[in-house]
């Protein structure tokens, strides 16, 4: 018997979704004994539900441009709990689930909002197996895990952010399964790719019952080789996580429904495509074309698809964007750039990296992502380092172009106790150490996190928060062009650039030394459609020592202290309107 989906489908797919319909897996067969139900009235199939908007339903409309927004990047399993605490096992175990929940989240939005964020990014929501508090081994992937909390709940939570003025991201599992199925031979290793193997006789346990099929599956083993390109693009993510055929027409078909039954229901202004670059690249182009005109039929007019491809190549970074993604992870720049914020290179890597990244990006490099860690990396700041090293690379990821991100805890001082300096390293590995309890009854915490992680008074809050208001206050630092002007040959030290904008140019400066150094400028030319004249106000902190000369008035001469952050712009009193000008 087969049936058709109710409802319109993704725009860019003419053909009707077909359904065979099949006996319901249980997501708990193969995924482990402690894997939920999910909640009651969670589809079991897409053919029991619609993507035709709800009658009279206003769907919150999308920024005008993203390149204005600044991210925060949460941990839902690690940010706040709500009490009575729904945890599974050791709380003070980093690979246990500790209980955060939607419910608690959104009673911290405010804390967001205080420190200036625009856009909340959550860690993904769909039911997970066993031991999955990360959120990144799905098996039922039209349901809300309810350790989380329910449908109803990440309803609410967007809507609250909404009315707070902040956007929401969530993140989108579509490259993979969790542990839904065994191999029929009994082993994960890599079987190359000739020909898909076998599953187990048990089958395979997914939701919606449409994917549980071998043919939604590559079925070629774990990948053991990440430098195998057969195998990144065909292979399982260890140690089980079943790879979807995105090369398969009907899989295709099935996963951008799947996304933009997530957008209706949940009025979410954008997705993060998690492993892109494990994923068939015209199934991304199919799913950034279906989500975004199925969120314009909503009135979402600038739907957000951003992409994480964690390679460190700018130029096949860059190369997804001709895919029809929003923006993209830049983590060529985050891996070149990390030694020389920590004072261990030269100021003159941070130039070097932009041209690279200006080179491969072009026109979209504004519209990558940039951060100084995540989720999937080590804290910024490691033990036994000067806060005010995190000054300067909260005010560096701020204030460059493109679209800052910030990582929950950060903004309080989250240190990391590895000693590397190499941004991923298996045998030191980030995580569970970068993902701590933010809430104060959290169990996992450093001597860094512990407490109470929502208090505002803390020094790096209150300067995370006043970078955040200076940019929101000026249109260069999130708009202008990027010029580097200067930057250290021969250690840490100055690394200063201009950024351009119509309504006005700043000089960002910054210091990477422990000890202060000196900025010599031959010429700088801030004019735009104004006069060039005028002093230069430091506008980040006024009372600083203004610098000798500067547009109009010969060559700049500062003298940076250490760590030192300045932001440089033409006193707008003495600012006249070229003629001509508007």
């Amino acid at each position: 018997m087969t049936s058709r989906a109710g409802g319109t489908g993704p725009a860019s797919s003419r053909m009707p979704i077909v359904i065979t319909m099949i006996e319901s897996p249980d997501p708990s067969r193969n995924a482990g004994p402690s894997v939920p139900a999910p909640e009651a009235g969670a589809p079991e199939s897409i053919a029991a539900t619609s993507l035709e908007k709800p009658a009279g339903r206003r769907y919150h409309p999308s920024p005008e441009d993203w390149r204005a927004e600044i991210f925060y990047s949460i941990v839902t399993d690690r940010f706040q709990a709500t009490e009575p605490i729904a945890a599974e096992g050791d709380r003070a175990d980093g690979t246990s689930r500790h209980g955060g929940d939607l419910r608690g989240l959104t009673s911290r939005l405010g804390y967001v909002h205080d420190l200036g964020a625009t856009t909340v990014q959550l860690s993904p929501v769909a039911l997970n197996g066993s031991g999955a508090y990360h959120g990144y081994a799905p098996v039922h992937f039209m349901a809300v895990d309810p350790r989380l909390g329910e449908l109803a709940e990440l309803r609410r939570l967007v809507d609250t952010a909404h009315r707070l003025g902040l956007r929401v991201v969530l993140d989108l599992v579509l490259n993979h399964a969790g542990p839904v199925f065994d191999y029929a031979d009994g082993s994960n290793a890599w079987k190359g790719t000739r020909e898909a193997a076998d599953v187990a006789a048990n089958g395979i346990a997914v939701l919606p019952i449409e994917l549980a099929s071998p043919q939604h599956f590559s079925r070629r083993g774990v990948i053991d080789d990440w430098e195998d390109t057969d195998q990144e693009t065909q292979g399982d993510f260890p140690p089980d996580y079943r790879r979807l055929a995105t090369e398969n027409p009907r899989t295709r078909e099935l996963l951008q429904y799947i996304a933009c039954w997530w957008i209706k229901e949940t009025d979410i202004d954008g997705v993060r495509l998690d492993a892109i670059r494990h994923m068939d690249r015209t199934f991304i182009q199919d799913l950034s074309s279906a989500v975004k005109n199925y969120a314009r039929s909503l009135g979402k007019s600038n739907f957000a698809v951003i992409g994480e491809h964690a390679s460190s190549d700018d130029t096949l970074i860059a190369s997804c964007f001709e895919s029809g993604v929003s923006a993209m992870y830049n983590y060529g720049e985050y891996r070149r750039q990390n030694r020389a914020l920590h004072g261990c290179g030269p100021a003159r890597l941070l130039e070097h990296s932009f041209e690279i990244a200006a080179k491969a990006f072009g026109g979209d490099h504004g519209s990558t992502v940039r951060f100084i860690d995540n989720h999937d990396l080590y804290r910024f700041l490691r033990d036994g380092e000067p806060l005010e090293r995190l000054r300067v690379g909260l005010a560096f990821v701020l204030f460059s172009l493109g679209i800052p991100m910030l990582y929950y805890g950060t903004e309080r001082g989250f240190r990391q106790a590895s000693g590397r300096l190499d941004p991923e390293n298996l045998a030191d590995p980030a995580d569970p150490g970068n993902r701590e309890d933010m809430f104060a009854a959290g169990k996992f915490v450093s001597a860094s996190s512990a407490g109470d992680g929502f208090d505002r008074s803390s020094p790096a809050f209150g300067w995370t928060r006043r970078l955040i208001e200076i940019r929101r206050r000026h249109a260069a630092l999130r708009f202008g062009e990027q010029e580097v002007v200067f930057s250290d040959p021969g250690g840490p030290g100055i690394y200063a650039f201009v950024r351009r904008h119509r309504e006005g140019s700043a000089l960002v400066v910054l210091n990477t030394a422990d000890r202060a150094r000196r900025l010599d400028l031959s010429a700088l030319d801030l004019s735009t459609d104004v006069e060039p004249g005028g002093p230069l106000v430091d506008i980040l902190d006024p009372g600083l020592p203004a610098p000798v000369g500067g547009p109009g008035d010969g060559p700049l001469r500062m003298t940076v202290p250490p760590f030192g952050v300045s932001v440089l712009m033409q006193d707008p009193e003495h600012l006249k309107p070229r003629p001509g000008s508007q």
